[in-house]
């Protein structure tokens, strides 16, 4: 009997091993696959003192991971990004480079399936400074004009693309609107950026002197009955 009693506990044994093991599978694999769409920002990594991309690339990129349901719940909370590394571009030209997704760190269980766009076109140039006229930029309404207009400083250094910069001719001071009033004025201003473009000014922040003569080319017209001509 005794030998019987022992034998039925090592069934029993192994009996409850394998229903921990089946329980430890499904609580594993019985939820099954999925997969999930979400947006990853780009990382551009290494790029070289003295150079810049000068196209506009995307923020993010989409991507799509497949792996265990219960790995992906968790997924929205953690911190990824899809790292570009740079740091062999060391001459200006057009790079086409393709996306590693392997250097996306994910939980054990789950991989990118797909991702949008998959490559990138790079467009890079030197960064060069030069120094660049300055012109004043008034607004004044029709019949009013600017007259022997003086600028300090009269250029200003810009740092940014080469390919920009050497077909820039001038820039711009910030808009001056004088008081309508004739005769000589001066006015404080700034540089208005090339818009749309990476171009900076080396010292950060310049004030533009502007000295000027206001006058009035066309002379008001007065309403009718208040004229100084002959009456009938």
């Amino acid at each position: 009997m005794t030998g019987f009693t022992q034998q039925l506990r090592k069934y029993n044994l192994h009996f409850w091993a394998i229903i921990i093991a089946i329980a430890l599978w499904l609580q594993v694999h019985g939820q099954g696959e999925g997969s999930l769409s979400m947006d990853l920002p780009l990382q551009i990594q290494g790029l070289p003192a003295g150079m810049v991309i000068v196209n506009d690339l995307p923020d993010h990129v989409r991507v799509t991971v497949t792996g265990l349901q219960t790995r992906l719940k968790d997924l929205h909370q953690q911190d990824m990004s899809l790292p570009v590394k740079v740091s062999d571009i060391t001459t200006p030209g057009v790079v086409e480079r393709a996306l590693q997704v392997s250097a996306v760190s994910l939980p054990v269980g789950l991989h990118i399936e797909k991702v949008q766009p998959d490559r990138l076109e790079l467009q890079v140039d030197r960064l060069v400074t030069r120094s660049i006229p300055v012109k004043a930029h008034f607004e004044l309404p029709e019949g009013w004009q600017a007259t022997s207009v003086t600028i300090d400083p009269q250029q200003v250094h810009l740092i940014g693309p080469e390919v920009w910069l050497d077909t820039l001719r001038e820039v711009e001071t910030t808009p001056i609107r004088p008081q309508l009033k004739a005769g000589p004025f001066t006015a404080s201003s700034g540089v208005e950026s090339p818009s749309g473009k990476a171009i900076r000014l080396v010292e950060g922040r310049v004030k533009i002197s502007v000295r000027a003569v206001l006058l009035q080319t066309v002379a008001p017209i007065m309403p009718d009955g208040l004229g100084g001509g002959e009456q009938q």
